[in-house]
């Protein structure tokens, strides 16, 4: 009942809408929550930074839609005339409740005078650039996972699972008695499951509170997360949501927006930023910016998973609290798309209630097992 009234509480001041803004200054793409205050022509819309809580407002009269800079369904709004700030919005209905709120938002025209023709190609360039970056070049990924062979896939994820050890000065955990423990609970979440290659779920001996899926079916799980974690329970919820994506190939797709993003990077702007600094820059904010439609498809993945397990779903809402409490922030491992506090409610009531129409039937592991688990590292 507690979480109900607290999730009442965060529903009551729930963001009309949300989107990812680029500012003109930096090539950094922030997620925003979106709502319109005031009325007719002094109505403003407000964009609230969700990782730092800045607030920027955007005249509501003077916004412009851009169309030939959006891809497919993506909504883009110029701040005004001549401005490269330009919000996005891919989510459908988040468009649709801006335009509502909006309706008389026009369409960009064509500047009037010398200058302001001048300055738009300027803006117009940074503006398409960025569109090539946050939109076309994700439209491909999306399409060209489809494209690549499991074997191609595999070799991804072992390159990728490689280079994560390597940056951080770590090594995967070995203990056979963990291996084993960690086998069969991947056995038992992927019950029913189709895919192209195996699952290959090793853990990485770091601090670190985070797991994540590379391509080809590999699964990182962190110590760190292992040893928050209160059940094994706790850890096959992250488990199967991780499986969740290598099941939808969010991960393949990943990749190749980081290459197709480094390659324009290099192509526009020369390598100034060295090659790890590009694909550093293009990681973050392309896969910062990675649909949070796609972590709920992983969560309600993992709530079937769970429940054909005969595991409770509700364990994915106890550690979505619990690292929110931890951190401080909802931005680590299955939480790094997280950046306000209703989506986190939003995503931990959805886990309570998928796991209230039926009683868990077991555990994930033995008490010999998880002791084995929570080990595995020596």
């Amino acid at each position: 009942m507690q979480t109900s009234t607290r999730h009442a509480d965060f529903a009551a001041n729930l963001a009309l809408a949300y989107g990812e803004m680029l500012d003109g200054v930096r090539p950094a793409l922030q997620r925003v929550s979106l709502r319109v205050i005031g009325e007719g022509r002094q109505s403003e819309l407000e964009l609230r930074n969700n990782q730092t809580g800045a607030v920027d407002y955007w005249r509501v009269s003077k916004l412009r839609i851009v169309p030939d800079q959006a891809v497919f369904d993506t909504l883009v709004l110029a701040r005004q005339e001549g401005d490269p700030a330009r919000l996005m919005i891919r989510d459908r209905e988040s468009a649709r409740a801006v335009l509502t709120a909006c309706p008389r938002i026009a369409t960009l025209g064509g500047a009037r005078g010398a200058w302001p023709k001048i300055a738009g190609l300027g803006a117009g360039a940074l503006a398409s650039i960025a569109a090539i970056l946050f939109l076309l070049i994700p439209a491909m990924a999306d399409r060209g996972a489809d494209l690549l062979s499991p074997e191609v896939e595999v070799a991804l994820g072992d390159a990728g699972f490689e280079r994560t050890l390597t940056s951080l000065g770590a090594s995967d955990c070995k203990s056979p008695e963990g291996v084993a423990a960690l086998q069969r609970m991947t056995d038992r979440l992927s019950l029913g499951l189709d895919l192209p290659y195996p699952l290959q779920v090793r853990v990485v001996d770091d601090p670190m509170v985070n797991a994540f899926a590379f391509a080809g079916g590999h699964v990182a799980i962190f110590r760190g997360l292992i040893d928050l974690a209160q059940t094994p329970d706790e850890v096959a919820a992250v488990l199967a949501h991780e499986i969740g994506h290598v099941a939808h190939r969010d991960a393949t797709r990943s990749t190749l927006r980081m290459v197709g993003s480094f390659g324009i990077v290099g192509l526009v702007f020369g390598d100034v930023l060295g090659a790890s600094g590009a694909a550093g820059l293009s990681q973050r904010y392309l896969q910062s910016a990675y649909s949070r439609e796609a972590e709920l498809a992983a969560d309600t993945f993992a709530h079937r998973q769970m429940n054909r397990a005969g595991l409770d779903p509700a364990a994915l809402a106890r550690v979505f609290v619990r690292l929110q409490a931890e951190t401080g922030q909802g931005d680590l491992g299955v939480l790094r798309h997280l950046s306000t506090h209703p989506e986190l409610l939003d995503r931990a009531e959805a886990a309570l209630v998928a796991g209230s129409g039926a009683r868990a039937e077991a555990v994930a592991l033995s008490a010999q097992d998880w002791q084995a688990l929570r080990g595995i590292c020596g």
